[in-house]
Parts: C-alpha cells; sequence; structure tokens
C-alpha cells in the first residue's frame, strides 16, 4: 500500500461533520495547486480534533518535521480562506475558524446517516454484535439505574478496555425503561451550549426564560431519559493533573454536578478514560462512580475462542494475565499469534516480547500526552523499577517530587495508568506488564534524544531523564537489575555506537562537570564519562 493509501485511511470519521471536498477545493485555490494526501490527512485530523503530535504518530513523522510542514503550507492557506492575519492559527482552533465560514455539516445534514427512531437517537453510538464477559457489570449497571434510580453514572477506564461497547449493550437492554434516548460523543469537544442545544431541540421543550443547563434539567424533571455522554475525557485538559479542564470547558465541571445532585427522573450514563473529579468527590447513591476492569478469565477465554484458540490451551492463563483482560490488547496478539505462531500461545510466550500494534499503542500514546510533566516522571520511574513501590521508595527517588507526589499518584489512579497492591500494611504501585513496555519505549525515545543533542550542541544543557533517572538501580534485585540493563541500558549503548561514528562524546564530556542527580552515574554506565 502507498503512502498515498494509507494517508486517505486516516480520520475518515470528520466526514461525518464537514463539507471536505469543498474545503479541499476552496483550499486548493488558495494554494494554486493540489492538496497533498499528506495535507488532506492533517486537516481531516485536526478538524476530528486531533493534536500534531497524534498527527505525526498516525503518519509516522517525528512531531518537529511535522509541525514544521503544517506552518509553511496547511496552517498559512487556511489563514488566507479564512482571512486570518498571517502566523496566527494554533491548531486549536483550526475546526472553529473553518465551522465560522460554513464548513461544518449543520445537524440535520449530520444526522441523515444517523440511528433515529421514535424518540431515540443513537448518535455516534456503534454497533455492537455481541459483547463478552460482561453479564455482571450489565447486570450490576442496570441494577444502579433501575432499582437504585440513580441519577449520573460515570463508566470510567483505560483505552480499550470495552467501556463503549458495554455502554452500547446497557442501553439496548434498558431502552424500554425510558421515554428518550440519546448518544453523544465529545470526541469533537463541543462547547457546552452547542451540546444542551442539540440536546434539547431532540427533546420535548421547556421554559424558554430559563438558561440552557437549567432547560435541560427541568425536562429531564418531566421527562424519563437515557441520555449517553461518550468520550468525555476530550472537555479535560492535557499536561496537567487530572480533572482541570480545557480552557472554555469548565461549564462541563457544572453540568456533572447540577446532573448528579439536583432531582430528576432521568440518567445521565458519562464515558470516560479518566475519572472526572465532580465525580469523585460527590459519590453518593445517586451519583455512582463505575470503574471498567479487563475482563475476567472465562470472559477472556471466550474471547480468545472467537480468533480461534481452544479454552484449555496452554500458556492462556498467563496470556490473560500478561495483557490484564484488556479486550482490545488481546485481539491484537490473538492476530498476531495466528499470522506469526499458528496459533501456539506457548510458542509466543517464549519469545518473551510483548506485542502491542498500531491500535494498542495508539490508545496508550492518547493517554500518555495527557500527563504531566510529574506524572510521567513518576510512570517512567515505575517502568524503571519493573516491581510494586511503596511511595517512600519513589521520594527517595525523587526528592523534587514533595506533596505533588501523592497528587500525581491519584491522578495516574483516575486516569487507569497505575495498579495498587497490598503488601502487609504498605501500599505499592506498579505498571502493568503492557504499559511497562510503553513506557520504557518512551523512555528510550526521549533518552536518545537528549543524547543526540549533547553531539549537536556540544554541551550537556539538553539532559532532563538523565538528569532526574537511574538507568540501572544500584539496590534492586538482582532479576530486577538484570532486566534494566537489557531493556533499557543496552539498546541505549547501541545508540551511542551510533552516534559516537560521527562525533567523539567524550570531548563534551571532558568540559562537563558537577552536572548533580543521576547524568554521572548515566554516563558512566553508559561508558562515556571521563
Amino acid at each position: 500500500m502507498t503512502n498515498a493509501d494509507n494517508f486517505s485511511s486516516l480520520f475518515t470519521e470528520a466526514e461525518q461533520a464537514w463539507h471536505l471536498e469543498k474545503l479541499y477545493a476552496d483550499l486548493e485555490k488558495v494554494n494554486h495547486k493540489p492538496l497533498k494526501s499528506m495535507e488532506k490527512a492533517c486537516l481531516r485530523g485536526l478538524l476530528c480534533r486531533y493534536r500534531p503530535g497524534q498527527l505525526a504518530f498516525k503518519l509516522s513523522w517525528t512531531s518537529g518535521a511535522l509541525r514544521v510542514e503544517l506552518n509553511k503550507g496547511l496552517y498559512r492557506y487556511i489563514e488566507e480562506l479564512t482571512a486570518h492575519p498571517p502566523n496566527t492559527l494554533k491548531w486549536e482552533v483550526v475546526g472553529d475558524w473553518l465551522a465560522d465560514n460554513g464548513y461544518k455539516k449543520v445537524e440535520s445534514s449530520r444526522r441523515q446517516d444517523i440511528k433515529i427512531s421514535g424518540k431515540q437517537d443513537w448518535g455516534e453510538a456503534p454497533e455492537i454484535t455481541t459483547l463478552l464477559g460482561r453479564e455482571d457489570q450489565l447486570q450490576e449497571l442496570e441494577r444502579y439505574i433501575i432499582s437504585d434510580h440513580c441519577r449520573e453514572i460515570c463508566l470510567w477506564g483505560m483505552g480499550g478496555i470495552g467501556k463503549t461497547a458495554l455502554a452500547v449493550k446497557l442501553a439496548e437492554q434498558l431502552q424500554g425503561e425510558f421515554t428518550y434516548l440519546i448518544w453523544r460523543s465529545l470526541k469533537y469537544i463541543p462547547p457546552l451550549n452547542q451540546l444542551l442545544a442539540d440536546l434539547c431541540r431532540f427533546l420535548p421543550n421547556s421554559d424558554p426564560k430559563l438558561e440552557e443547563l437549567s432547560q435541560f434539567i427541568e425536562i429531564l424533571k418531566n421527562n424519563r431519559c437515557l441520555i449517553i455522554i461518550d468520550d468525555f475525557e476530550a472537555t479535560l485538559q492535557d499536561g496537567e493533573l487530572v480533572g482541570s479542564y480545557r480552557q472554555g470547558y469548565s461549564d462541563y465541571g457544572q453540568f456533572l454536578e447540577r446532573l448528579g445532585i439536583e432531582r430528576h427522573q432521568s440518567c445521565i450514563l458519562v464515558i470516560s478514560r479518566e475519572q472526572p473529579k465532580q465525580i469523585s468527590l460527590l459519590q453518593s447513591d445517586s451519583l455512582r462512580s463505575y470503574k471498567l476492569q479487563g475482563l475476567e478469565k472465562q470472559g477472556a477465554i471466550a474471547l480468545l475462542k472467537t480468533k480461534g484458540f481452544a479454552g484449555d490451551q496452554a500458556g492462556i492463563d498467563q496470556l490473560i494475565q500478561q495483557y490484564r483482560g484488556n479486550p482490545a490488547a488481546l485481539k491484537i496478539v490473538a492476530s498476531t499469534i495466528n499470522e506469526l505462531f499458528d496459533c501456539n500461545i506457548s510458542a509466543f510466550l517464549k519469545q518473551t516480547a510483548l506485542v502491542l500494534g498500531d491500535v494498542l499503542q495508539t490508545l496508550l500514546y492518547e493517554q500518555f500526552e495527557r500527563l504531566s510533566h510529574l506524572e510521567k516522571d513518576v510512570i517512567y520511574w515505575l517502568a524503571i523499577k519493573r516491581r510494586p513501590t511503596s511511595v517512600n521508595d519513589l521520594r527517595s527517588v525523587m526528592p523534587n517530587g514533595g506533596a505533588e507526589l501523592l497528587n500525581a499518584l491519584e491522578s495516574l489512579r483516575w486516569r487507569s495508568l497505575i495498579e495498587k497492591v497490598s503488601a502487609g500494611e504498605e501500599v505499592l504501585f506498579l505498571l502493568e506488564p503492557v504499559l511497562t513496555k510503553y513506557v520504557n519505549k518512551k523512555f528510550l525515545e526521549q533518552v536518545s534524544q537528549e543524547i543526540r543533542a549533547i553531539a549537536i550542541n556540544q554541551n550537556l544543557s539538553s539532559l532532563k531523564l538523565l538528569h532526574s533517572h537511574s538507568l540501572v538501580e544500584d539496590f534492586a534485585p538482582d532479576t530486577v537489575r538484570a532486566a534494566q540493563i537489557r531493556m533499557t541500558l543496552k539498546p541505549l549503548k547501541d545508540t551511542l555506537v551510533l552516534i559516537n561514528q560521527s562525533i567523539d562524546l567524550t570531548q563534551v564530556l571532558a568540559k562537563s562537570f558537577n552536572q548533580g542527580g543521576y547524568v554521572e552515574v548515566n554516563m558512566t554506565l553508559l561508558g562515556i564519562w571521563i
């Protein structure tokens, strides 16, 4: 498949909400030449609210190279098309500028391909034919809604765990209990007033004198409605501890709070990769937080059977445990075992490497890029340590973490990115194996960039992770040290061999003294400290 073919298959969901052909044509008039397939893919991705870093990952470009390409090309075309001054466009406002110029489809047009029947609007809900291993969760959520009369439930968990599929089956199961059923996704991050206007258009009229949220709640009081809001994490701010909203979206916090506290006869089901702060703080009998974990053993086996595996096959328990029952991960690894190991799970496990796959890497990338700097530091350390670790152990290697360390751990728990286990009276934290592999990969990429920057800049000013994190621990168990040497130190030494072929790093290091942190010990381990 050519690059053009690959690009044309990316972000095609933008077609649902945007007049793409007209937009392509108008941009080509501005540019006086056809748009490249890559530019069209970037445009679609930006309209779907993907960040440039995410686009680079999908396109297999480096982030820096793609930003240069966007700044000298697509961004300039959009500025001219929308009559904005040069060099003023930021990726976050691409959709707003183009919507203001009429390129976004109106709601009635968007709904032509959406299943609307009677008093139900399933919006962007996917078609789910079968749901395996979630019977207990379905029963529990049904009890919350029907027997316990919950007004609001947040269904949350890491990407690929099956939240949306479970919610679809739950809604199908309960649709007869409600007069109205509406499904909406926040993937495109609509402002709250736009979402409320969209919902209210489908529902009976309320007092027009009330403000929009009060009107919506009045409707929920007078009618029994099931409202499902998917992709809620899109409203939350990247790069900060979990719970902060994007600029201009803090009213979604009030939305959650009022729907959970005020009396009404409806139910709002919020689906998110991260638990919103309001949900955590306001939990009660009428406002529930429900974290979705991986499939239990029998459910995971049922899923693997659909991929051609026998339920009693050797190694199947270990496979399920390695991937923590994550349905997306199990489907990906099942395909790999089928294609490369003729369905022999034991043969796959012997080669030791965990398979991530493009889909799972994308899910992990999206969640990783949302983390604050402190959260990234914490999970880098957990990936290095490769074993359950206490708060005190983390404090000993992160002296600058301070009181914020506990907040970072809580935030990572709310993002479903770390696990908690008990060892006697002590609480320990760890990463699951798949996340450990991904975080180690990111760590190696960042450290390799730092080493290359030393060679280019001829100084150590670019050092960050090599300053704050040890590549190999002095007092770790022998098995852990062996893993750190094999999985972290050796790949970096291989990178150094390539760099040293063109530039002698020892010349730079000879001029550098008293760098502090882990710089000297790391450089000694890498064999380049004088």
